[in-house]
């Protein structure tokens, strides 16, 4: 009898101390960061001064930004997002064009993590903060090919610059999650079509600059607004009707940073690289990438 009893009282402490658990876990995932990353494909710094970007310039006045970082070399969609969502260079993470895959591979990676491949923000997030909700939405559909299969909450291309915005938005309001990498590919599509000082390209800037503001109508609408860091980049801008190259136009990339924590109306004058992304963003999640990563936090963007 005495044994039953015993055995009753172990078996409720441990039922109790598992819901404490699931409690703490519950509250430790509503504590973290909020970061919405928007990835403009093709969007050179040049652009910004073609076209009326009433968004991005708001997010500039109330933010920290340089219209004069750079990307990698070749400065196109596959190495660049890559180099972007590793905080590396190429000869690195080994992802040297658009059709990489992690079965596919001609150069393999100086690191690999659990997943075969070099780590991204989105493998490193889900190893070490399990709880966090993260989601990639993608209008280019080879992007998610160089995120880690199986990490995140939802990783899903859409057909267009809208629909991505649109399941965006979705997200946001469903899970409220704690890093979304949301990618437009609209300007890249105006720069090969009309090239990459024309018109269409500047219309094509216009429109991306539009759904900047519809997601962030969407972070205030949820009650994210004040508690959201919103990174804006480019992977590449372009020449003449392509990219890939080293002409300035191809290489110098808008940063933009705005949001929770961050310096209003402050422009970092130093170099600024797009795998700076990465550990800015782990850097705010409280975790450190590996040794290999190339980029460094941006910590003088935000106030002390």
């Amino acid at each position: 009898m005495k044994t039953v009893l015993i055995s009753s009282i172990m078996i409720s402490l441990l039922l109790l101390s598992f819901g404490t658990f699931n409690v703490q876990a519950e509250k430790s995932s509503k504590t973290l960061p909020h970061v919405l990353v928007i990835g403009i494909d093709g969007l050179g710094a040049h652009g910004i001064g073609m076209a009326k970007t009433p968004n991005l310039d708001e997010l500039m006045k109330n933010g920290s930004y340089s219209l004069a970082a750079r990307t990698v070399v070749p400065s196109s969609s596959g190495p660049a997002w890559s180099s972007m969502i590793t905080g590396t260079t190429v000869e690195r993470h080994g992802i040297g064009n658009n059709s990489w895959t992690v079965d596919n591979k001609l150069m393999e990676p100086v690191y690999k993590g659990d997943h075969n491949m070099f780590p991204t923000i989105f493998g490193e997030m889900r190893k070490h903060l399990p709880q966090a909700t993260i989601g990639a939405i993608y209008h280019w559909g080879a992007f998610g090919n160089f995120i880690e299969k199986g990490v995140c909450d939802l990783s899903i291309s859409t057909d267009s610059e809208d629909a991505a915005t649109q399941k965006a938005c979705d997200f946001l309001t469903a899970k409220q999650p704690n890093f979304t990498f949301v990618h437009l590919d609209v300007v890249d599509h105006g720069g090969h079509h009309g090239g990459y000082r024309s018109d269409e390209y500047a219309k094509s800037i216009e429109k991306a600059d539009s759904l900047v503001g519809v997601l962030i109508a969407k972070l205030k609408d949820t009650g994210m607004l004040d508690k959201t860091v919103v990174f804006v980049l480019s992977d590449h801008g372009g020449f003449e009707k392509k990219h890939g190259g080293t002409q300035p136009d191809e290489m110098i990339i808008p940063f933009i940073i705005s949001g929770k924590g961050v310096k209003k109306g402050y422009e970092m004058k130093h170099p600024v690289f797009t795998y700076d992304l990465a550990p800015s963003v782990a850097w705010l999640f409280g975790f450190k990438l590996n040794e290999w990563v190339t980029g460094r936090p941006l910590k003088d963007a935000f106030s002390k």
